[in-house]
């Protein structure tokens, strides 16, 4: 019985991860729903719905609800809060959704610990203890692995950004306008940087201001370098200086920072081998050296003894 719960628990707890990141799962339906639209006449809604995956007709919609329910009874600033360590990450998520999913992990991680039998062996108040330790782990890991994606995203925009700049900088130079530079690396280059630059020539597009667009840029990236970027041509559109000369000083200091963050991390590595070559490199090394010398000490002792 155990056993049974256990693999149901284990069942939900992929479709949900599969939810969350089934992203061939999405084109498939797309591909499915460009094939009707080319045969407009042998289009089945029920074939359709049945093309889905399970994880969208089924474990999706359930936890839309639960989101929608719990949005009515969390706090705006959680909400807030989530909503905008989902905007950093780049995800396409929901703050209702997202705190939907750390309460169903809070309840699949204990749940599964007790199907098993982990928490069973314990007596008395310590499974109750791990039961709860078990709930708080479930509930954070879900803001864990987003902190994850937050951090990747802006190391990949710190790491984009010189070379950002340097194309920009070119563009400028060679007599194209700001936005169309910008729209050149959007072109030319791909990840979030490119994509955090579209977004903000879309905006422009739409009637909003420059300084504004790029503004809301680096409120939604929270980089400290980019945010650093922005404010020099805000200031210089302010002022009227030239765009191409904030662009050198700027892609310059970029550099410099990467080389010395670069330096500060090469520093940093011996100190973080030491740990591994202290508690594993020199026991190792210890056995095989003196291991033979051991043996032999262990035997002519124990000879000398049955003399």
């Amino acid at each position: 019985m155990f056993i049974l719960i256990a693999v149901v628990i284990l069942i939900f707890a992929i479709s949900l991860a599969m939810a969350f990141t089934g992203k061939h799962s999405i084109q498939t339906f797309e591909e499915r729903l460009r094939q009707m639209s080319r045969e407009p006449g042998k289009i089945d809604l029920t074939e359709l719905e049945l093309s889905k995956p399970f994880s969208e007709r089924v474990i999706f919609p359930i936890v839309e609800r639960m989101g929608s329910m719990i949005a009515k009874i969390t706090p705006q600033e959680v909400l807030k809060e989530a909503a905008k360590k989902i905007q950093q990450s780049g995800l396409k998520l929901k703050a209702p959704l997202f705190v939907a999913s750390q309460i169903v992990v809070a309840v699949i991680l204990p749940a599964f610990l007790g199907a098993v039998g982990v928490l069973q062996k314990q007596p008395g108040m310590k499974g109750i203890g791990m039961l709860a330790f078990a709930g708080l782990i479930g509930y954070f890991m879900p803001d864990m692995w987003l902190k994850g994606k937050v951090g990747a995203r802006k190391g990949e925009i710190q790491r984009k950004l010189p070379d950002a700049l340097d194309l920009l900088t070119v563009s400028v130079e060679a007599g194209l306008a700001f936005d169309m530079a910008l729209s050149k690396v959007v072109e030319k280059m791909k990840g979030p940087l490119a994509e955090e630059f579209s977004k903000m020539l879309h905006e422009v597009r739409m009637g909003k201001p420059r300084r504004d667009a790029m503004k809301n840029m680096a409120a939604r990236v929270d980089c400290q370098d980019l945010t650093q970027f922005i404010s020099a041509l805000v200031q210089a559109d302010k002022l009227g200086v030239s765009v191409a000369n904030v662009l050198r000083v700027q892609s310059d200091q970029m550099r410099m920072k990467r080389r010395q963050r670069a330096e500060e991390t090469a520093m940093k590595a011996p100190l973080k081998m030491s740990f591994v070559l202290v508690f594993f490199v020199l026991p190792a090394l210890l056995i095989v050296l003196l291991g033979p010398a051991a043996i032999s000490v262990i035997q002519q002792l124990s000879t000398n003894d049955a003399l």
